[in-house]
């Protein structure tokens, strides 16, 4: 893969970093981090503030709304984002998820009303996928989807554990529309509005910040623009998603960051032992991995070759390292890492390459290092349990990553 980084990219960053630390963002981020709204925050003013100028969709053509950009762009907008304290879950879904998929398979009308309004932070997706029975299993699900006269359609099901609904104006939905087919074979996408008659959205408590919705479908109908691709491609279109959700990127550039904060407060205080230090240099070597296996994931499909073992590959790794590093950093600050660390500092050089390796990208900190909440780490803390289930278990990801590669080179004979 190419490791170059082009002087556009360093231009973004800084770029990047004069936007976040502007009054304007710091006071629209501010008001998320309230959470007046009673549940996660509202982070769509910030988003659309942030739309403006330009940047949420770096590799996008310029007629959908993006830069022009490359890879190295993407990774650059996430590592800031989550420095500066911007939370990035419903952006991640709506634009690199669900704008990405509608990029490469939406129809010439869905490419046009939908992905401008993505880049501008105007529209807001989620995705409903999962159902009560139904987790991992996603070629079992039951949701339907039964064809009108009109050419229309009328959708009936749950959807649960459902991230962001709340603040999604469209969801993705998986549904079967053909139940005498294969489970593979049968499986539709379709763009939901999800302030349709029939939509119901009810928030679920979760160990994390974050919350989780149960979503109802009752009779709920649109129209065939509403159809992802055609009717019985779901399946495919599931499969080339994958290569973008599971590239690791989100994964990679939240445990980037609470290492960094983790190295700062152990540094701060008295001498750590060698022990310690062996342990951040063993984070800081898996990191690096980490982000290698997410580069080259989005290279691949930069190069649109994606390959859903590297991707699974790329995910796994990085959700399993987030893990780790979110536990360790309780492990060696103790219960000091529930607390504020105090006055935040400069971070660490940029990596040779200029994307800004596990040391983290310069930049100013808010007063908890990263100008949220106080309580940054022992979130991470709440929320490590289901980074090795959400997205992909883990136990998943290595069957399709073990069954593409594992008889590569074997020869089967006859």
């Amino acid at each position: 893969m190419d490791l170059s980084v082009t002087r556009r990219t360093l231009d973004f960053r800084q770029e990047l970093r004069t936007l976040l630390t502007s009054p304007d963002t710091r006071t629209l981020l501010d008001d998320v981090h309230a959470r007046r709204d009673g549940m996660d925050g509202d982070v769509r003013p910030l988003y659309r503030h942030l739309g403006r100028s330009g940047v949420l969709a770096p590799s996008w053509p310029p007629e959908h709304g993006g830069r022009g950009g490359d890879f190295t762009e993407t990774v650059v907008l996430l590592e800031e984002l989550v420095t500066h304290g911007v939370p990035q879950s419903l952006y991640y879904i709506s634009v690199q998820i669900v704008g990405s998929l509608i990029l490469q398979a939406g129809s010439p009308e869905q490419r046009a009303a939908l992905l401008p309004r993505l880049a501008s932070g105007e529209l807001s997706v989620c995705i409903l996928f999962t159902e009560p029975e139904h987790g991992s299993d996603l070629a079992g699900i039951t949701t339907r989807a039964e064809p009108g006269p009109d050419g229309g359609w009328t959708l009936k099901g749950r959807k649960t554990y459902n991230l962001k609904t709340a603040y999604a104006d469209l969801a993705l939905c998986a549904v079967r529309t053909a139940p005498e087919q294969s489970r593979y074979e049968g499986m539709s996408l379709f763009l939901v509005p999800l302030d349709a008659p029939g939509v119901s959205v009810r928030p679920l408590p979760s160990l994390a910040d974050e919350q989780f919705h149960d979503v109802r479908l009752t009779d709920v109908k649109v129209g065939p623009e509403a159809v992802l691709g055609a009717p019985g491609e779901g399946w495919s279109l599931i499969t080339r998603m994958f290569a973008a959700e599971r590239s690791g990127l989100d994964y990679y550039v939240r445990a980037r960051h609470w290492l960094d904060l983790t190295a700062r407060r152990l540094l701060a205080g008295p001498a750590p032992d060698g022990a310690d230090l062996a342990e951040l240099a063993r984070h800081h070597a898996r990191l690096a991995a980490t982000r290698l296996l997410t580069c080259r994931a989005l290279q691949q499909l930069q190069e649109d070759r994606p390959d859903i073992a590297s991707a699974s590959m790329s995910k796994w790794h990085a959700s399993e390292t987030a893990q780790a590093v979110s536990w360790w950093s309780m492990e060696a600050l103790g219960l000091s890492a529930l607390g504020p660390p105090g006055p935040g500092g400069p971070h660490g050089p940029e990596g040779p390459d200029g994307l800004g390796g596990p040391d983290g990208p310069g930049g100013p900190d808010g007063p908890d290092g990263l100008g949220g909440p106080d309580r940054v780490l022992e979130a991470a803390f709440r929320e490590a349990p289901g980074m090795s289930i959400s997205g992909g278990a883990s136990e998943v990801l290595l069957d399709i990553i073990t069954g593409a590669r594992l008889l590569d080179d074997v020869e089967t004979g006859g």
